[in-house]
């Protein structure tokens, strides 16, 4: 079967590799659509830790082919999305219920064979049923679900005036599902001309390109899906209100440092809150998308051949605004 290996940052080629058989509570997944993202460059940068050489993609769907024999949920034909953190359920955190800090996780993509395959191996209890969703739509599930627990960490109240700090897929379904969750505006913060564009025609409230052009003090909240640390510093520091709250969320470089204003912070109850990838909300991101509470169907801008990939992931290491999701659906080529 085909495969993108990375042999070490900065190293990638498409390669033949033996098709993997399942065992025990494992199933095979004919793998249907991988979506690229953000911290795939940061793996083929050497920024993020993973284990080498590496098949990356951690947010991908796909039909069953073949179960394990300790398999009980899923036949072969089963159309699955893949929730990625694989936790042991053993260590303390899992005991706490914090399967996301799990001593032990296996991730597909990230320390296990991924998604940028023909075919990928899982644990059953890393595949969510999704019906009749198209592939590229289940490989959306995984950042959804992301999203889910990064709201659920903000805590948006009602009529809230929040702030979106990026405006990339993730900050869209940030700012539809803060939106949703009863916020009375929605602006975003995007350089990006195209970028920028789309987050306008959502029509949540301002876009602007600059901190700048941001007054002091005027957000209950501001979610930053940047990455960028300057800009942490500047929502903490100056655009939230008295008692608002900075959620951090985008995936910033291992050495990045953040310098906020301590006096502020302590005399106007400013909480700074960070959100690391889910917990357990995959069944949440799957029936927000069949119910249609969330819209994803304009999120991929581009569905590419396996080979392609090394292009694509280069293009959004250069920051190539024409693209928003990318996904590989084509895996034979």
């Amino acid at each position: 079967m085909k495969s993108l290996i990375i042999s070490e940052p900065g190293k990638m080629a498409i390669a033949e590799v033996a098709r993997p058989a399942p065992k025990g509570d494992e199933l095979l997944i004919r793998v249907g659509a991988s979506g690229i993202c953000g911290t795939d460059v940061h793996i083929c940068n050497g920024d993020y830790t993973a284990t080498f050489p590496l098949v990356p993609g951690h947010e991908f769907a796909g039909e069953v082919a073949a179960v394990g024999p300790d398999c009980t949920r899923f036949a072969p034909g089963a159309r699955v999305a893949i929730e990625p953190n694989i936790p042991c359920n053993n260590c303390p955190e899992c005991l706490r219920g914090e399967h996301h800090f799990c001593r032990n996780m296996v991730v597909p993509g990230v320390n296990r064979p991924g998604g940028m395959s023909e075919y990928a191996i899982v644990n059953e209890r890393a595949a969510f049923d999704i019906g009749d969703l198209p592939f590229v739509h289940g490989a959306l599930v995984e950042p959804l679900s992301c999203v889910v627990h990064a709201t659920d960490q903000l805590g948006v109240g009602w009529a809230a005036h929040v702030l979106v700090m990026g405006a990339g897929p993730i900050g869209v379904m940030m700012g539809r599902l803060i939106k949703a969750r009863g916020a009375a505006r929605v602006d975003y913060l995007e350089r990006n001309a195209n970028r920028a564009a789309r987050a306008a025609a959502l029509g949540f409230g301002a876009v602007y390109a600059s901190p700048s052009e941001i007054a002091d003090r005027v957000y209950d909240s501001v979610a930053d899906a940047s990455g960028a640390s300057a800009l942490v510093a500047e929502a903490a520091n100056r655009m939230t209100r008295p008692r608002g709250c900075v959620l951090v969320f985008g995936v910033p470089h291992m050495d990045a440092r953040v310098t906020f204003d301590h006096f502020r912070l302590f005399r106007e109850e400013i909480s700074i809150i960070s959100s690391y990838t889910s917990l357990k909300n995959s069944m949440q991101a799957i029936d927000l998308m069949k119910s249609k509470t969330i819209r994803v169907d304009d999120l991929v801008s581009h569905q590419i051949k396996l080979s392609e990939c090394p292009d694509y992931i280069k293009r959004m290491k250069a920051g190539d605004g024409e693209l928003s999701k990318v996904a590989v659906t084509d895996f034979a080529h």
